[in-house]
């Protein structure tokens, strides 16, 4: 007859017990791809909103730590606009690296789109845009290469935003995060509806903010300069950036030159 085994803990153990089944929750879900969904709405205004465009739409976020890899998708529709963009990328270390980028839409019926790749094998990023100014429908087109810098991070605005919400993006000593994202080169004074009769390249844009709590509601808040990012933006007008508790984007609020204002608003719906 067999003798019955006794499973024996020591004192250490079993004080350790719980702490271990706690952490199952966290060991199964790195392993377990995560997806949420977020709604947005957008209000644009022109010219005093002579003209106005109101989208909704969705931002899609997939990443699968146990793969190492993550994609992000934002669609949008409105009346007169469209819009689309996915972004890919790897997972090392625990942080977001953008491997490539695509978007397209269409604004009063003139088409923009764009694409950017990634190869950190070869140490370059591939940028293509082709897009059309408001009023007169000019085009901006950029078909460039650059060098990865090293030992400075390149986002996205797709895997910044990641970061920051999973607390990778980098810092300074001051608590200001940065990281720098690859955009059309546009000469300071650039107006609205600019073009340059020497064609366009592409340059990488450091991108730059400090959160700090709002006092009413707790959450984060921070202002950001998107004169870089936009010939329709003034120097003493950065948008005004929220995030949720989850440090996830929450809202984007910016007055723009000639009477024009940009209002979005992200709300999670899983």
């Amino acid at each position: 007859m067999k003798k019955s085994m006794t499973l024996k803990l020591s004192r250490r153990q079993l004080l350790a017990l719980p702490l271990g089944l706690l952490a199952l929750p966290r060991l199964a879900s790195a392993e377990t791809p995560v997806r949420k969904t977020f709604s947005y709405q957008a209000d644009m205004g022109v010219l005093f909103d002579l003209l106005t465009f109101h989208v909704t739409g969705t931002v899609i976020e997939e990443i699968d730590y146990a793969a190492g890899r993550y994609r992000v998708v934002l669609t949008g529709e409105g009346s007169g606009v469209t819009h689309r963009t996915e972004s890919l990328g790897t997972i090392r270390g625990g942080r977001f690296l953008p491997t490539a980028s695509w978007s397209s839409g269409a604004i009063r019926g003139r088409e923009n789109r764009a694409s950017t790749r990634y190869d950190y094998e070869k140490g370059t990023i591939e940028f293509h845009s082709m897009g059309h100014t408001l009023f007169l429908g000019r085009l901006r087109q950029v078909d460039d290469v650059l060098r990865l810098p090293t030992g400075i991070p390149v986002d996205d605005l797709a895997s910044a935003t990641l970061n920051f919400a999973a607390g990778q993006l980098e810092s300074d000593s001051e608590g200001s995060y940065h990281t720098q994202v690859v955009r059309r080169a546009k000469a300071e004074n650039e107006g609205p509806d600019d073009v340059s009769a020497s064609g366009y390249h592409a340059e990488l844009v450091p991108l730059r903010f400090r959160v700090v709590p709002d006092p009413a509601t707790g959450r984060l808040r921070a202002t950001i300069d998107i004169t870089r990012f936009s010939s329709w933006a003034r120097a003493n007008q950065p948008a005004h950036v929220t995030f949720d508790q989850e440090r996830h984007l929450e809202s984007v609020r910016s007055s723009l030159m000639l009477g024009s204002t940009v209002n979005v608003r992200l709300t999670s719906s899983s």
